[in-house]
């Protein structure tokens, strides 16, 4: 698994703001999603791990993305639900512990708000977080350990309108999750909270 880096961050981040200087796109954004509506999108994301017996944070880099399905409550108000998934490599999750192949994921009810009459909107949720690590061991063996907790996530983003059926969207989040302790390869890390923060784009079905 490899993860992108700062450059794929620095990338994502560019071409949200490339379409944030959109000439009058969020002037002519029209309006917001309405009744039933999808959206999808990818990007990159930074985890930062941190533990009861850690005496540092720890912090990689991953390809991100999210699916979110909904109906509209009010012209500016959409109730949904969020799954997101940031996965990364070479992630030490605490002093002595194996580098690990690690995927941080959330499921939550979210709450949009439209600010104004503009695309702009406010995110956000809580939810349940699941993390996945697999290490290698020193024969060679894949072992995974799966973990189970709870996540709040909140962020900020904005819609374009293509068609009135079709949005380009952006999204600036932050999940945090805490999944307890955990297990790599007889290494244990206590009580682990992981804070991402991810950028990503993709399109609205509306």
């Amino acid at each position: 698994m490899r993860s992108p880096g700062r450059g794929l961050a620095a990338g994502a981040v560019a071409r949200i703001v490339l379409l944030c200087l959109a000439p009058g796109a969020l002037a002519a954004q029209g309006p917001a999603r309405s009744g039933f509506w999808l959206e999808g999108a990818i990007g990159t994301g930074t985890v930062r791990n941190s533990c009861h017996s850690c005496g540092y944070v720890t912090v990689a880099y991953g390809s991100a993305d999210y699916f979110r399905i909904g109906g509209a409550l009010s012209p500016r108000v959409l109730l949904g639900l969020e799954y997101f998934a940031l996965s990364s490599s070479d992630l030490v999750l605490g002093p002595g512990a194996a580098p690990v192949e690690a995927e941080n994921g959330s499921i939550a009810p979210i709450v949009i708000w439209y600010v104004g009459r503009s695309g702009f909107f406010l995110k956000g949720g809580a939810g349940l977080a699941r993390g996945s690590f697999l290490v290698r061991t020193a024969s060679g063996q894949a072992v995974t350990t799966r973990r189970t907790g709870s996540s709040l996530t909140f962020g900020v983003g904005f819609d374009i309108g293509v068609v009135r059926w079709l949005a380009l969207t952006a999204n600036l989040g932050t999940y945090v999750t805490a999944i307890g302790d955990v297990d790599v390869d007889g290494t244990p890390i206590d009580d682990l909270i992981a804070t991402v923060y991810e950028a990503g784009v993709g399109i609205a079905l509306r």
